[in-house]
This record gives structure tokens, C-alpha cells and sequence, in this order.
């Protein structure tokens, strides 16, 4: 039973905009007083910043640098008259500057904005703490008969919050009971070219974090104390200074798991059982006799290191190797706390019973491991704890040992030829882990034995929820490939056997016909030992390479194979046909060890998604292969919605909206078939891209869609804004779990209001087609993006293994990929993907019918979808500077295209200014972000101090692409101290790049 919002709390309170729960009190406080903090401590990282600069650098540069951050702030020249155009200053203080200064100055605002966002993450931090300390003291205390229903809520809720709130609303225990058992949300981190902090400096940002944590702490500290902090501060920053922030070489895939693996080790290994601990106390206080939820309920996936899509870097055998990284770390992570375990458990037979059962497996391991009993049981004999834990730490060991044998050996090898390289004489696999679930067992032997003799160790029990989430896998592989790259490679095969209709001759209905056909028999279609085209064999041997993989490491490791630009049902099809011919679906079972995600990424296929899934659906053949979950053990489908290229194909609004329509119809079309779905949402960091706070984002999903299941992707920057530390990991954690369960327990019908539905309809429309009047039917625009921005610099970065372009070579907008091009629209400041056509689109609606704007800010109040779009926007158009975006149209824009490129710009000052009133009208505040102070003074903040960063790119950038037009000789130099001598390009790239680096750091959310 669905709760519905009448039941929850619907009153005609809920209509009264001026009446606020005290969690939004509470919530409106928390936002002030991180504003506020963020004034009081900028004080001491601007002091720290100035004392570095001032002692690496000449004193006349200093003085340049502060005077820039000064021009660029309007306030400190409030009720000057006559004052002039601050940008002039800057034009001319940056003309003043040679390449070193020029260069010295981009690192000297790119430090300022990383010490800035460190600063905002520790106040969010201590934020999160100080709302946890204070709901501990009196949540249960305090209740606001006047909250308004659930089904409004919007403000992040923490654990104990929405649990206390939900025993007030009488939700059943029964329900929220069988919620939490279905509950699955999983993280996918994935590499993609935003992240452009090296791996070094992110040490160093979490020293400098830890200093400021310790300096900013309540506990009564000494003033030696305080300045020591201080010093060690300012040394930390100073060594940072002398860091190359630039990578110096293009990374490696290895180089990308790697990085993005340093989260688990740093907090998330840590910060799981934490989270399972927060809502076992949380439920127990509210519902106590609700059952938890399984240890596993949030589990993480990747696609670092098995995404290949358009990335010729992802082999088969980069893809094993990287599952291999990844084991490598758990069973290290592991070998360490059952160290930590072995010296803790030091029961004595003497002092205390122990469980028959873990006796009886002490014989059996003596039998196994001979050379450890030798070794151990004199010390241990009357220890039986410790010698158990001795067995458990040599099978780790030698689970380890086969590991790097099998990294080492690649995936092509056997498991019998393995098992001969390591075993000496020995049945091997009788020693070493062959499954996770072995490993548990032991540890729950000896939990077993602890309770049973009324003992419990928080340390096992924090060790068996690690193993539960993270098994010897860490996070699970999502393979992706691109839909074109499948039927080619079944094309060839039909070539090769002579089939009378090749497969590329068939149109889609013989297609299906035909797969369905050779999916239901047994005989083989790919022969062996054919020497393939490059392409053909790279895709046969990731199916290969898959089987293997779920072999040796169990189906865990990789189960998700993720078909980009799906357009057909035969996109699916084709992949199960190529699984069964590696060996991933068996036929005489009805069974698949592989889960088939199409990924919806233009309008048309979001589109078409419905009818796809409605044929597959259909399918009893198709239904038996999907794996099965819930108590109803109902066929589980996977569908992945991509944001990045529907959002570049149609523009913001038009994406989110066929988004939003996409998942009402196929979840009520999986519910007629008595399906399972799992929604999985490619968000990237910029709203461009489906990014933005992910608790909004999950709350604006359409009632009745989760189900207490979603699967999200965590990308690039977002990574490190939301798990380098501790406390915010478990806040973006903690606060992400309850938003799937505060959608999953409310239904109502806001989604399917006829009136609202239409009038999103007519929105999106009209946004579509003034964006693509724009942005694809204009031939100007794409030499104005190639121009203005800095995106042939962005594609130098050595930031990523992926290319920025689908196509090498091609300059077109279709090759280009969706990352690169909001990361390019950021750097120049017009952010125009994540807000162009709104503007228009509204201003159509309300010149034919006035009266509408009642509506929309009804909608704005009560719609969760339409707040959150509204929301989006108004923090985008608040980041938009079009002074500084002009600055690049003009200075970088080349003469012949002068005329069509200010007429460009015109249109999208325009479409700024006309989205920016009607946003206001709508949210009826007078200034953008008004409603969050906190968010507003930090945006504010970085939208001035951003400015030099600009018109530093924009004078290098010109210098740069200058150079490339004519020989360095004669090339165009900032000013007379610049004639002793001429600049390479490697140095001019150098320099842009640096600022493309701070401005990123300005910008958080780049892509």
C-alpha cells in the first residue's frame, strides 16, 4: 500500500505559503549561519593566500593580483562617482603582464578558489554535524503541528528527521517496513573529462582540510595552538604553490580507476557501516519494531576501467586488470582489519565458553593449513579466536597471492592453467577464497560464537557490513559500448557464414525475427579461430573476456552491460545474442548471467523508449533471461536515461521534460507486465548534464517511478565535492537514502494534472525549437563555440583517456561530446546549455494568456518537477556573466566572422535577460537565489573574484591561437618587456590551460 498525500498530511494548511514546518526553520537557520560562516572564516584562508603569495612572489605582482581582486569586486567601489568600468583596469593591468606574471596570476586565483571550496566544504561539514547534534538533543521533543504534508517537503532530511516525521504522519510500520527491505540505490562513479585536479594536489586539499578542521574546532584550543595551526597551514599551501597542478602526461585508464578508487580508500570504506549504524539508531528510536535494512542497501558501480564507448583505451584486458586493481584493494583493505581483529579478540578458554561450531572448523582447518597451525597454536592454544582468525588471515593471503598472479597472467589464461602455475602440489582452490560469501561465513562463525556467549565486537560487525556492501569486487563493472559497434560486428559475422539477407540488409522486423531465432537455439553462430576485423574481434572478446570475468570473480563483478544510443529493440537483442555466444545466457535454463541496459539518449529515442520496452516486454523468452527480485520475485529491468545528449540535442527544458514523461510511461508500462524497474539516471555535474543537489533531484522524480530503487552516476568534480571528506560523504549519503524513500512513500497525482502535463508539453516545444534554431539550425554557431570558447584548448588538457570528440578530426556538433561542450560554454560564461529556451518558451505562454503566470508560480510551489527546473535554472543564470562572455566574442572572434558572431550574441543576451525577469516573476523574489543566502553569498562571491581568470584566458588564448596563424617571430606581444624574446606554444598552452584550471576550481559545477 502507497501512502497517498491526503493521508500524509494533505490540509488546507498545505495551500498557505506563508506557514513553515520547523524543519524549514531549522533549515533556513542552517543556510544563514553557513553564509554567515563563510564571511567569518574567508578572513583567515584570504590572510593565508595573501602571505603565501607575498612570499613566493615579486612584491610588484602581488600588487597586480590584489589590485585585480579588487577591480573585480563592484562593492568596494559603492558610492564612487564617476567611477569607471572596472573591466577597462583589468584590460590594461593584464596587458602590463608577461607570460610568467600572466601565468603566476591564473595559479594565484586557481589556489584561491580551491581554498575557497575546501572552506565551503568544511563549513558544509560541520553544518551536517551541528543539524545531527541538535536532532539528537530534541527532534523527539519538538513537533510542528502546521508541517506541511510530506509530500511538499524539499529541504535535505536526515534519518532520524524523516523517520520522526513519518511516525507523526501514522505511516504503518508494515509499509515503511516493506520499503526498506526493497530498498537499492546504487552510486556509479565514472571518469570523464571535468576532473582536472591532480591526484597530488588532492592530498594536499585534504591536509590543508584536516588543518582547517582542526584550527576551526569548538574544542577550547591554545592561542600557541592556534598559531602552530597557522603555521602548518601556511607551509601546507606554500609546498601546494610549488605543486604542477597541470598533469604532465595523458592518464591511463589504470591511471582513472586508480583515482577514482582513492574515494573508497579514503572515507567510503569507512563511511558505509557508518551510514548502516545512522538509520539502525534512527529507526530504532522511531520504529523500533521495524526491521533494518540489509547491510547492502547502497552499493557502489563503476565505469572507470570498462566504459569504452568512444574510447579506443578500454581493452578486455584493461577491463580485467582494473577488476583486479579493484580486488586488490578489498582483499588488502581486509588482510588489515582481521590483523586489527586478531589482537583484539584475545579470549581466553580459560574465562569464557566458546560456540561448538567454530571448534569443529579449527579441525578442519588444521588439516587445510598445516604450516599455520604449526606456526600459531602453541601461542594461541587456549585462543581459539585468535588461531581461527590466523586460518582466515592466510586464505586472505593466498586469495591475494592468485589475484596478482591472475592480473598478471590476463584474462585469456584458463582457470586450470592458473590453477598449475600456483598451486605446487596442493589442491589450491581449497585454500583460497574462491567467494566472498566463504569469507562471510567465517566471520559470522565467529559473531556466532561471540553472541551465543553473550560478547558482541563493533569492529567484526563493521567488517561484515564492508563485506556485505563491498564484497572482494568493491563496486560492480558497468560495461558500455555503443549500440553501431554490436550490429557491426554481427554484420560481419553474417557475412562470414554466407547468410542469404546480410544482417545490415534487414530492416528492423527481419532483425528481431532473426535474433529471437538465433537466441532460441543451441547451435553456435561465430566460429572459431576467424581472423576478424580489429573492431569485430575487440567486441567478441569483451563477451569473452566478460565470461571469464564472472568466473573467476563471480557475476557481482559485472553483471550491467550498458548499450549507448539505443534506438531499437534489436539493439538489445543483438547484445544477448553475442552474450550467449560467449557463454552469458544459457538457452536449456532460461537463464542470463548478464543484465542488458539500454541507455534513451536523444528526445526521439526517449521517445520511442515505450514502445521498445513494450515489444521486449512481450516476450516471455525475453522475461525469463531478466534476474529476479522482491519478495514477488518479479523480472528485474534495468533502463538507464542519458541527460548529456538529450539536453545538447533539445536544450534544458525540452530534455528534462521528455525525461520526466519517459519514466511515467515506462514505469506504468512495466507495471502492466509485472516488471521490476530500475531507473538509472546519467547525471553529470553541470545541470547541462542532469547535474544540480541530488536531493531535489530525487524528490522531483515522478511519483510511483522508484519504488525504493534508483541507480545514479556520480561524475567527475562531483566526486570530490561530495566524498573527500568524511562527515559530507555521509551527508550526501545519508541525505540521498532518504529522498528515495521520502518519493517512494508518497503518491499523488501532480504528475498526471492534464492542465500542467499540457502546458509542460507546449514549454518544451517551443524551448526545442528556439534552442535548435540556435544551436543546430544556425551555421554560424558552431565557429562561434569553436571560436569564443576555449574547447580545442579544453581537448590539450591532460585530464582523460577518453578523446573529447566521437569522431578524430571532425569539427562538427555532432561528434562532439556532451561533456566538452558544457564544459566550453562554462569556461566563457555563457552556461547557455543549462538554460537557453526557457526564457522564450515562457514568454510565448504568458503573451498568449497573461493569466498563466498565476499558474506557473502555483506550479512553482506545489510541483516538485516544475520547482526543480525552475531551481536549476535560476542558479545557472546566476553564474552567467555576459560582460565577461562578450569580452570573449570580442577579443577572440575572428574579424570575418564579426558581423554573425555579435548576432549570436545578441540572441542569447536576449534570451539571458527575458529568462531572468520571467524566473523572478516566477519565484517572485526580487534578486536570483534570494531564497538561500548561503548559496547566493557563495556564488557572489566567486562570480567576482572569477573575473580576472577570464580576461587572463581570453588575452592568452589570443596570444596562443595568434601564434598558430603566424610564425612566433612576428607574433603580437603583450607589451615592450615582452621583446627580449618570443614564447612557445607549449608555453602559451601552458598558460591558457592553467586558467581553464582555476576557472573550473571558480565554477565547481564545469561538467
Amino acid at each position: 500500500m502507497i501512502m497517498s498525500k491526503s493521508e500524509l498530511g494533505n490540509t488546507p494548511l498545505e495551500q498557505s505559503s506563508d506557514l513553515h514546518s520547523s524543519f524549514r526553520n531549522n533549515q533556513a537557520s542552517t543556510t544563514k549561519n553557513s553564509g554567515s560562516l563563510l564571511q567569518q572564516r574567508l578572513a583567515l584562508v584570504e590572510d593565508l593566500w595573501e602571505t603565501v603569495l607575498c612570499s613566493e612572489c615579486p612584491s610588484d605582482q602581488i600588487n597586480r593580483v590584489l589590485r585585480l581582486k579588487k577591480l573585480s569586486n563592484p562593492n568596494n567601489f559603492a558610492g564612487e562617482e564617476e567611477q569607471k568600468n572596472p573591466f577597462n583596469e583589468i584590460v590594461l593591468l593584464i596587458e602590463e603582464m608577461d607570460l610568467a606574471e600572466s601565468i603566476a596570476a591564473a595559479r594565484a586565483f586557481s589556489l584561491y578558489f580551491q581554498l575557497v571550496n575546501i572552506l565551503e566544504q568544511r563549513i558544509e561539514e560541520d553544518t551536517y554535524l551541528e543539524t545531527i547534534g541538535r536532532i539528537e538533543e530534541d527532534a523527539s521533543n519538538q513537533f510542528d503541528p502546521f508541517a506541511p504534508p510530506l509530500a511538499s517537503q524539499t529541504a535535505p532530511a536526515t534519518f532520524s528527521q524523516l523517520f520522526e516525521r513519518l511516525k507523526r504522519l501514522n505511516v504503518p510500520p508494515g509499509q515503511l517496513e516493506a520499503l526498506m527491505q526493497e530498498i537499492d540505490i546504487r552510486l556509479v562513479f565514472t571518469a570523464h573529462p571535468t576532473e582536472i585536479v591532480r591526484h597530488t594536489v588532492r592530498h594536499k586539499q585534504r591536509r590543508v582540510a584536516n588543518l582547517l578542521q582542526q584550527f576551526h574546532s569548538e574544542a577550547a584550543i591554545s592561542f600557541s595552538q592556534k598559531e602552530s595551526l597557522r603555521q602548518q597551514l601556511e607551509e601546507e599551501i606554500r609546498l601546494w604553490w610549488r605543486t604542477d597542478e597541470l598533469h604532465q602526461f595523458k592518464p591511463t585508464v589504470l591511471d582513472e580507476v586508480d583515482y577514482a578508487l582513492h574515494y573508497f580508500q579514503q572515507v567510503l570504506f569507512d563511511a558505509m557501516p557508518q551510514l548502516r549504524r545512522r538509520i539502525n539508531a534512527a529507526l530504532v528510536k522511531s520504529y523500533p519494531d521495524v526491521e533494518v535494512p540489509r547491510e547492502s542497501f547502497c552499493t557502489f558501480g563503476s565505469w572507470v576501467g570498462s566504459d569504452r564507448d568512444g574510447n579506443p583505451s578500454v581493452t578486455p584486458e584493461i577491463t580485467w586488470r582494473a577488476a583486479c586493481y579493484q580486488r586488490q584493494l578489498m582483499l588488502e583493505r581486509y588482510i588489515n582489519s582481521v590483523q586489527d581483529l586478531r589482537d583484539q579478540l584475545s579470549i581466553s578458554m580459560q574465562w569464557s565458553q566458546v560456540g561448538s561450531q567454530l571448534l569443529e572448523s579449527l579441525e578442519m582447518d588444521r588439516v587445510q593449513f598445516p604450516e599455520v597451525y604449526e606456526e600459531r597454536a602453541a601461542r594461541y592454544r587456549l585462543e581459539p579466536y585468535r588461531l581461527k582468525i590466523s586460518y582466515i588471515l592466510q586464505r586472505l593471503k593466498l586469495t591475494h597471492q592468485r589475484n596478482q598472479e591472475l592480473a598478471a597472467a590476463g584474462w585469456k589464461i584458463v582457470p586450470e592453467a592458473m590453477n598449475s602455475l600456483i598451486t605446487s602440489g596442493k589442491p589450491f582452490e581449497d585454500l583460497y577464497y574462491c567467494s566472498i560469501a566463504e569469507f562471510r561465513s567465517d566471520l559470522e562463525l565467529i559473531r556466532n560464537s561471540l553472541v551465543a556467549t553473550d560478547l558482541s565486537c563493533e569492529s567484526l560487525d563493521t567488517l561484515l557490513t564492508q563485506v556485505h556492501i563491498f564484497g572482494f569486487s568493491l563496486a560492480s563493472l558497468d560495461i558500455r559500448q555503443e549500440s553501431n559497434r554490436h550490429s557491426d560486428a554481427i554484420d560481419e559475422v553474417t557475412r562470414f557464414i554466407d547468410l542469404p539477407v546480410i544482417y545490415s540488409e534487414m530492416d528492423e522486423k527481419e532483425k528481431v525475427q532473426w535474433l529471437m531465432q538465433e537466441l532460441e537455439t543451441r547451435r553456435p553462430l561465430i566460429p572459431s579461430s576467424v581472423d576478424w576485423s580489429p573492431s569485430t574481434q575487440e567486441t567478441i572478446s569483451v563477451f569473452q573476456m566478460l565470461h571469464r570475468l564472472q568466473e573467476e570473480f563471480g557475476s557481482r563483478i559485472c553483471r550491467s552491460y550498458v548499450i549507448s544510443m539505443s534506438h531499437s529493440v534489436s539493439d538489445l537483442l543483438e547484445v544477448l545474442l553475442l552474450a550467449k555466444e560467449a557463454g552469458l545466457v544459457d538457452i536449456s535454463s532460461g537463464s542470463a548471467d548478464l543484465l542488458v541496459v539500454p541507455l534513451f539518449e536523444t528526445v526521439e529515442d526517449l521517445q520511442r523508449a515505450p514502445s521498445v520496452m513494450e515489444e521486449l516486454f512481450s516476450s516471455s523468452f525475453y522475461l525469463n533471461l531478466l534476474p529476479r527480485v522482491g519478495e514477488k520475485l518479479q523480472p528485474l529491468q534495468e533502463l538507464m536515461l542519458g541527460y548529456s545528449d538529450s539536453n545538447k540535442d533539445s536544450g534544458f527544458l525540452s530534455s528534462n521534460w521528455e525525461i520526466h514523461q519517459a519514466q511515467i510511461a515506462l514505469q506504468n508500462l512495466a507495471s502492466s507486465h509485472g516488471v521490476a524497474l530500475r531507473l538509472f539516471h546519467g547525471r553529470g555535474g553541470s545541470v547541462g548534464r542532469g547535474g544540480g543537489p541530488a536531493y531535489q533531484a530525487i524528490l522531483a522524480q515522478p511519483s510511483g517511478t522508484l519504488k525504493g530503487r534508483i541507480k545514479i552516476t556520480e561524475q567527475g568534480e562531483v566526486l570530490a565535492s561530495k566524498y573527500s571528506l568524511p562527515e559530507l560523504a555521509m551527508y550526501n549519503l545519508e541525505t540521498v537514502t532518504t529522498a528515495v524513500l521520502q518519493n517512494s512513500l508518497v503518491t499523488n497525482q501532480l504528475d498526471a494534472t492534464p492542465s500542467w502535463n499540457e502546458l509542460m508539453t507546449r514549454l518544451a516545444a517551443r524551448s526545442r525549437r528556439h534552442y535548435r534554431s540556435l544551436v543546430h539550425d544556425n551555421p554560424d554557431l558552431v565557429p562561434f563555440f569553436q571560436e569564443v570558447t576555449p574547447i580545442e584548448e579544453i581537448s590539450k588538457l591532460q585530464i582523460s583517456s577518453r578523446p573529447t570528440r566521437r569522431k578524430s578530426g571532425s569539427k562538427d556538433l555532432s561528434s562532439l561530446r556532451a561533456i566538452p561542450w558544457v564544459f566550453g560554454w562554462t569556461q566563457s560564461r555563457f552556461l547557455l546549455p543549462s538554460w537557453f529556451g526557457v526564457g522564450h518558451a515562457l514568454f510565448i505562454e504568458l503573451e498568449e494568456d497573461p493569466a498563466q503566470i498565476e499558474l506557473l508560480k502555483m506550479l512553482h510551489q506545489r510541483w516538485p518537477f516544475f520547482r526543480m527546473l525552475i531551481s536549476k535554472v535560476e542558479m545557472t543564470l546566476s553564474k552567467v556573466d555576459l560582460e565577461v562572455a562578450n569580452h570573449y566574442v570580442t577579443s577572440l572572434g575572428s574579424r570575418q566572422n564579426k558581423e554573425a558572431f555579435n548576432k549570436i550574441f545578441e540572441v542569447i543576451s536576449d534570451e539571458y535577460h527575458l529568462t531572468k525577469r520571467l524566473v523572478l516573476r516566477i519565484t517572485g523574489k526580487s534578486k536570483l537565489l534570494s531564497a538561500d543566502p548561503a548559496l547566493q553569498a557563495s556564488v557572489e562571491l566567486r562570480n567576482r573574484t572569477i573575473v580576472p581568470l577570464g580576461f587572463l584566458q581570453v588575452a592568452l588564448l589570443r596570444r596562443l591561437r595568434d601564434q598558430k596563424r603566424q610564425p612566433p617571430v612576428s607574433e603580437e606581444l603583450f607589451n615592450e618587456r615582452d621583446l627580449a624574446r618570443t614564447y612557445s606554444r607549449s608555453e602559451l598552452l601552458r598558460g591558457a590551460l592553467l586558467t581553464i584550471n582555476g576557472i573550473a576550481a571558480g565554477m565547481r559545477n564545469t561538467g
